[in-house]
């Protein structure tokens, strides 16, 4: 019987744009968004990630509320490059 490897958690940056963003929300929405953070952070490998059309971010969903993400597997990091309300979200990601 093998042992069963831990997987270590990653971790999240969030992109200045991002913090500014949340920074703005509502704090039971900045609390959710944490925890829901958190939570991929620890289950990354578990979790079937969304790909935004035509770009090269995931999304992950908080009610109303998106956050834009890539994962570095290597260095173990998830970059949060931008949150908000849906439309707003995409809107920006699409300019980009």
């Amino acid at each position: 019987m093998k042992p069963e490897r831990k997987r270590r958690r990653y971790e999240v940056i969030l992109s200045e744009q991002a913090e500014h963003y949340k920074s703005k929300l509502p704090s039971h929405v900045q609390i959710g968004i944490e925890s829901k953070l958190q939570w991929l952070a620890e289950n990354v490998h578990q979790v079937r990630h969304e790909r935004v059309k035509g770009l090269p971010y995931y999304s992950l969903h908080f009610g109303q509320y998106r956050i834009a993400y890539t994962i570095d597997h290597r260095s173990r990091e998830i970059h949060v490059v931008d949150l908000g309300k849906h439309d707003e979200v995409y809107r920006r990601l699409s300019r980009r």
